[in-house]
């Protein structure tokens, strides 16, 4: 199968390329390069240095690849980026992503896998762990340009044939990941913090909580949405719940050395807590979690510790 990844040379997108070309597909990235941070290409695959935004480009790219599947991670990634300024999350996350699946029905690429997010759809949810609820209640514009590129898809496979498969997924963590550009999750954030030795902040009491997801669990089910025949949104999720306070205790320990956080005042649009029901998964895609949250922490603490040597 010939696969267009979006954004395949930023962290999750790098491993799924890798992994891909690993099972022997053709790889085609789009990423622009234009971060001031790390990217992650793979020498097997044919890269596009544009923006899934540019349309002149992904004409050309469209006409002269011509992709089975198409992969889309490349999007505006922080919340705090979509409160600050809505209008801009909006135009990259639900007009540009709507151009780009079009563009892939005009020339005939019938398969979309698209990388949503059950935390930010569903808000702070009354169900824990919560299912894959259909008029969920967003809190931030981020999340709301995520749920309504799921209702696109839906629209293009019931009025197009065209199959779409939205994956909700929960915080995903690992190697690659970044500090900037809106990757700077809780995970690398502390793991930098305790390599360095500086003051960490925890914004509110510590007791918010969190599903989080290694890489490596999240490409698989990139690969097994590809696999399918199925049009949905699914959860993608451990459905364990850690809160900041024990995700930190679990960094001193990895580490090896105490230090006492610093804390802050709750930051707007944070969902408190968040954990997805994953059971959706297994039944459509026929995917589970392989990687425990202590064994893929160790990983990733490993390749920031190697990192910053």
């Amino acid at each position: 199968m010939k696969v267009l990844v979006t954004g395949g040379a930023g962290f999750i997108g790098s491993h799924l390329v890798d992994r891909l070309i690993d099972d022997g597909h053709e790889v085609i990235v789009i990423d622009h390069h234009k971060r001031e941070k790390r990217r992650f290409p793979n020498a097997a695959a044919t890269t596009h240095k544009v923006g899934f935004a540019d349309e002149a480009a992904m004409e050309a790219v469209f006409k002269k690849e011509k992709p089975d599947a198409v992969c889309h991670l490349a999007a505006q990634i922080s919340v705090t980026k979509s409160i600050e300024d809505p209008v801009a999350d909006a135009q990259t996350n639900i007009v540009d992503a709507i151009a780009l699946l079009d563009m892939a029905r005009r020339h005939g690429c019938n398969k979309i896998v698209f990388s949503s997010s059950g935390g930010a759809i569903y808000g702070d949810h009354g169900i824990h762990p919560t299912p894959e609820i259909m008029n969920a209640q967003p809190i931030s514009p981020y999340g709301i340009g995520k749920q309504a590129m799921e209702h696109y898809l839906e629209l293009y496979s019931k009025a197009h044939g065209m199959q779409g498969v939205s994956l909700r997924f929960a915080n995903i963590y690992g190697p690659r990941q970044q500090l900037s550009g809106g990757e700077g999750g809780v995970v690398p954030i502390f793991l930098d913090k305790i390599l360095s030795g500086d003051p960490v902040t925890i914004f509110g009491d510590g007791s918010m909580t969190r599903d989080y997801l290694f890489v490596h669990d999240a490409v698989d089910a990139f690969v097994r949405a590809l696999e399918s025949d199925v049009s949905a949104a699914v959860n993608v999720s451990t459905g364990r719940e850690v809160s900041v306070l024990e995700l930190w205790n679990m960094v001193q320990d990895v580490h090896g050395k105490k230090q006492e956080p610093n804390f802050a005042p709750f930051r707007t649009g944070e969902v408190q807590h968040s954990v997805l029901a994953p059971n959706s998964a297994k039944d459509i895609l026929g995917w589970e979690p392989m990687t425990t949250f202590e064994e893929g922490l160790a990983k990733t603490y490993k390749w920031f510790r190697d990192l910053e040597s």
